[in-house]
């Protein structure tokens, strides 16, 4: 089984012609012939098509994880549904494993995929989650995967000649080098991790998968989740995981958006911590990229987008020229920037894909489930 992306925008399962009952006493008429080589031809087309979400499981090694790393994804597939994004599932994923290049090992796959999108010009990012285990031998950070494994710089290659901005969660152990060898203009990059050395099973994927869902991650009451939300809510659930387990945190996330190959931790981007040598704070260009977390979610057009885009750019220009100021002046100045962007949202809403830019505001960090395991 497939997933394809409908005309409404939301996955649809699709079974693959060797698993029709009957089949084999199917009479095939030349009209018929003429259906299944017309069909097939679609499936080609639409499988060339670049899709919003690539998910890749990697090996799970062991069952346990190999069920946990399938909830996480089909969190995802969820996710994706509500939000009429399409989705591209690459792994050991059950039936959602009959993809577009199904035939081939998953890391050839994941380059396809990645090639596919590089033909997409567009406001909105791409989406890819990294599910599984990561390992690190002081030079190389890998992404452990059915056969063959990625490295870092590898996939980096991949991912150059994409121009729509993209979104990486690598929720795997020894992910952070993948900070800093994925660090570039318009990428936002999260690891689970904040060296290679944290090599120990990573819980942060469940939790970040999750976040997109939780209206106590939608920090500014937008009816949607941002990464930077998302990034927030699962680092503090991870922390509070240990904590209740009386464990010692093997894992500690990271936010790089800035293109300074550093990364923020969760204190740093909470703001209770301070940057060394004055490095610049990541969370801003996280804060853009968002998911609704429900069916009636505000959803903006690529041009409305774009003025977005031009109206929160304005609003940081003020912010950093006034600092100093009085706050009067940069009340009086933002005003109708502020106006613009009402204006945007009060009109009619407009159907279409699921991911829209998101205005950061001062924030505290809920108190989340204490339930969860």
């Amino acid at each position: 089984m497939s997933i394809v992306s409908n005309p409404s925008g939301k996955l649809t399962a699709c079974h693959a012609a060797n698993s029709w009952p009957g089949i084999a006493s199917w009479k095939l008429t030349p009209l018929w012939c003429l259906f299944v080589v017309v069909g097939a031809v679609a499936r080609a087309d639409d499988a060339a098509e670049p899709v919003d979400v690539i998910v890749v499981v990697g090996a799970p090694g062991t069952d346990e994880f190999g069920e946990a790393f399938g909830q996480w994804s089909q969190t995802w597939k969820a996710t994706c549904q509500r939000a009429g994004l399409t989705m591209q599932l690459i792994g050991p994923a059950g039936s959602d494993r009959e993809n577009p290049d199904r035939e081939n090992p998953d890391r050839d796959q994941l380059q396809a995929a990645l090639k596919r999108s590089a033909s997409t010009d567009s406001v909105r990012p791409l989406w890819l989650i990294l599910i599984g285990h990561g390992t690190w031998d002081g030079a190389s950070a890998d992404f452990n995967l059915v056969g063959p494994d990625v490295n870092a710089k590898e996939l980096n290659t991949w991912l150059d000649p994409i121009r729509r901005p993209l979104v990486i969660a690598n929720c795997t152990s020894s992910s952070g080098p993948f900070v800093n060898r994925l660090s570039s203009h318009n990428r936002v990059i999260v690891t689970a991790t904040k060296s290679g050395s944290e090599q120990n099973f990573a819980r942060f994927g469940e939790y970040f998968a999750a976040a997109f869902s939780a209206a106590d991650a939608d920090l500014d009451h937008d009816d949607s989740v941002s990464v930077r939300e998302a990034f927030l809510k699962a680092a503090v659930d991870v922390d509070r995981f240990y904590k209740e387990q009386g464990r010692l945190a093997t894992e500690h996330a990271l936010l790089e958006d800035n293109d300074d190959r550093k990364g923020s931790s969760l204190a740093l981007v909470l703001g209770k911590a301070n940057s060394k040598e004055e490095a610049k704070v990541d969370g801003e260009l996280a804060s853009r990229f968002s998911i609704p977390i429900s069916d009636g979610g505000p959803q903006l057009t690529d041009e409305q987008l774009a003025l977005r885009d031009e109206l929160e750019s304005k609003l940081r220009d003020l912010r950093d020229r006034f600092s100093d100021a009085d706050p009067e002046q940069l009340r009086q100045h933002a005003l109708p920037i502020l106006l613009d962007l009402a204006k945007l949202y009060a009109e009619e809403p407009k159907k279409g894909k699921g991911v829209f830019n998101g205005l950061d505001t001062d924030e505290t960090i809920p108190s989340g489930n204490r339930n969860r395991p």
